[in-house]
């Protein structure tokens, strides 16, 4: 079963890492948040773990994808890459709700990151 799932998901290698580790920080992060705020919502918790398992099938789709392509693992990083960029913001703007304060350049960077994906992402629908 173990060998299935690294299959689908291309391999453990360390962009795959960074999104699994990512993904239980912005878990993690959402129940601090609650915890602070006084929200408690069992629905928002099965939520986010709903949420997170349907990223981790788009990367497995985009895995693949890949191996149908021969794309060398090129939809798989650039689906990984942007999904790092999105929850890394969605994390920060959760840390910064609850008053940490945080590197402007690590907010930009994120920003633009989600920016330039966003841009490609209306050229292709643009071609379509």
């Amino acid at each position: 079963m173990r060998d299935v799932f690294i299959y689908l998901l291309g391999g453990i290698d360390t962009p795959l890492i960074v999104f699994l580790i990512i993904n239980l920080y912005v878990y993690i992060t959402s129940w601090c948040k609650v915890i602070m705020f006084h929200k408690m919502n069992t629905k928002a918790g099965f939520k986010g773990l709903i949420r997170i398992i349907g990223l981790i099938i788009v990367v497995s789709l985009a895995s693949l994808l890949d191996k149908i392509m021969g794309s060398m693992e090129a939809i798989r990083l650039i689906v990984i890459y942007f999904f790092i960029a999105r929850e890394g913001l969605v994390l920060l703007k959760s840390w910064c709700a609850m008053g940490l304060p945080l590197p402007k350049k690590i907010v930009m960077t994120l920003e633009n990151l989600i920016k330039e994906e966003d841009s490609n992402e209306k050229e292709i629908r643009s071609e379509e």
